[in-house]
This record gives C-alpha cells, structure tokens and sequence, in this order.
C-alpha cells in the first residue's frame, strides 16, 4: 500500500498508487464503497485527507483494503471505477498525475543527527548517549520529480539518504514499550545540507543555515504503512548520486531506533499524526569524510535513493536562479 498525494489538473488528491499502477482518490472512494456497502455509523469521510486515515490506525489499512476488493470486483463486472455521483476515483499516470511529497502541511519535521555507528566512525566521534534531532520546516520539502536546489550561499551541498518515520497517534510522554503505536508508516527522505554553512567555523554548528534551505529535503515518493513494512531493522538502503553509490547499508547501523528517538523527543513535543522524524544518514561509500570533493552536489546531477519494502525515490538537482537585478 502506497499513500500519496498528487495533483490532477491542479486538483489536490489525497490516495494511493495501485498495483496496475493508477492512482486511487481514496476520499472518492471510499464515500462510493459506504454509499453501495452501508454501514451504520461509518463515517464515509473518514478518507478525507491523510491526517484523518492515519488516526484510524490499522482500521484504515484494513478498510483501504475492502475498497480495493470492490474496485476489483466492479472490474470483473465489466463496471468503470467511477462513483454514483459521476465523481471519478482512478487516474492513470499519462493523464497528467504529479505526485507531490507525501507529508501535511504544517507537519513538524526532526531529524536525527549522527545516528549511525558508520557515519560516527568516519567523522571519529564517540557513540552519544542520547538522540540528538534538529528541526526542518515546509519550505525546506520537495517531491518526487522537484529538484533539490543548489543555493548561491553555499558552496559545498551534500545530500544523505534516510528512513523517515510517520507520526499517526497523537503522544506526549510516550515510552519505548509503547512507541510503535504511534507510528504510522514509513518513507524515503533526502537531507541535503551544506557543509561549509553547518559548519562555519571551528566548534560551531549552524543548523538553520545548513540544512534549512528552500527545497532543500526530499520525501516520497509515498508512505507505506508500517503494517506492510513489517520489522523496520535490518532495512537495505542505497544511495546513488549520478549513478555512483555514495551510500550503502542498512537500518540495522541506527544508534538509536524509533522507540527510544520517541521516548526521547517527546518528552517535551507533542507528536500529531502526520509529524515526520528523518532517522539520520549512514556512513559514505566509501568514505564520507567532510570537504571530500566526490560529495559536492552538483547542478545537473539525479539523486536516487531506494529502501527495502518502501521503495525508491528519484530527484534532479540543479541551481537557483539568479536574485534579479537590485534597483
């Protein structure tokens, strides 16, 4: 099962991707699938947006599931995908889909800092005893197919591949023991930073100017539930940088894993379903030593990362236009 969101016509939608690979309006859908299956007291608009599917929980997996035994069953009748009111719910891609990053608007977003054993043993750090996050905002985000863009401010751009995690259940204080429950699922999210920016002079971190950037992070290109995913340690992970691995490894090199990043960041926060939490970059292949020249970023060049049993996520990367004239 693969959530998304993605523009027809410059229509928001709020779905999934298919496995003949159309593209599902699940709102759509399931209002049709309660209107012909009524149920006293559904609530046929329990699809109207991610934020509502993830506070059903696994409910929402189970019914997405039922609704897509009925497409299946009005294909084999002969009947086209459409609902009573005329409303169509199936899109295909040449139909002019785009898909959009896979995260609600106003959605907190922390990512872990050096929280692999590889990517600590090439910057020679010792293993910390707490998580360590900072925060990214909405201007930072792109899509599957937007471009990371490379600002004139930094010269020395970087990107990672990371698991990102998808907060469904709302929670402060939550422990370990329970930490799961408020997960929804899971994407593939690109940190791009720039070195020389994070790190503008000896002893000093500067995470606003370093990772903060417009179109600066990558997600997508959907959500898979964690009930799919399954055991989300070890997962394969790959990155590859105009076709050359930059990175390679698994989910099992996290320090700290989803229960304890929770326990830890909520303690103060209140995670919202929707909330994304970025689990941190491993190590290069084969090395990923800070102002190694093969790791700058360059305009014109195509990031690919993939996850095991998530997927695999494609973007471009190319330069910021130039301020206009001043005067």
């Amino acid at each position: 099962m693969r959530l998304v969101h993605f523009l027809l016509a410059d229509q928001f939608h709020f779905g999934m991707v298919t496995d003949q690979n159309e593209y599902l309006d699940l709102d759509t859908a399931c209002r049709d699938y309660f209107g012909v299956n009524p149920i006293k007291g559904a609530d046929p608009s329990r699809f109207r947006d991610m934020r509502a599917f993830f506070q059903g929980g696994s409910e929402s997996v189970e019914l997405t599931k039922k609704i897509l035994e009925y497409i299946g069953r009005r294909r084999a009748a002969g009947w086209t995908p459409r609902a009573a009111t005329g409303a169509r719910f199936l899109f295909k891609p040449e139909e002019g889909v785009r898909l959009l990053a896979p995260v609600i608007a106003g959605s907190k977003i922390y990512c872990l800092a050096s929280n692999s054993r590889s990517h600590l043993a090439e910057q020679g750090k010792p293993v910390p005893g707490q998580p360590f996050a900072f925060a990214r905002y909405f201007n930072s985000l792109v899509g599957p197919g937007e471009p990371l863009v490379l600002h004139q401010a930094g010269t020395f751009p970087d990107v990672e591949l990371e698991l990102a995690v998808v907060i469904g259940k709302r929670g402060k204080h939550v422990s370990a023991a329970t930490a799961m429950e408020h997960v929804a699922g899971y994407t593939i999210a690109f940190d791009m930073g720039y070195r020389d920016l994070q790190y503008p002079a000896p002893g000093s971190v500067d995470w606003v100017m370093g990772k903060g950037f417009d179109a600066s992070m990558a997600v997508g290109p959907w959500i898979v539930p964690k009930e799919e995913v399954g055991e989300p340690y070890p997962l394969k992970m790959e990155l590859k940088v105009g076709g050359t691995v930059r990175q390679s490894g698994d989910t099992g090199d996290y320090v700290f894993r989803i229960p304890q990043v929770l326990e830890h960041l909520t303690k103060g926060i209140t995670l919202e379903p929707g909330d994304v939490i970025s689990m941190g970059s491993l190590g290069g292949s084969p090395g990923f030593e800070f102002g190694k020249e093969s790791r700058r970023l360059t305009s014109g060049e195509t990031v690919e990362g993939s996850i095991e049993r998530i997927g695999r996520l494609m973007v471009p990367v190319k330069a910021e236009a130039p301020p206009p004239p001043s005067g």
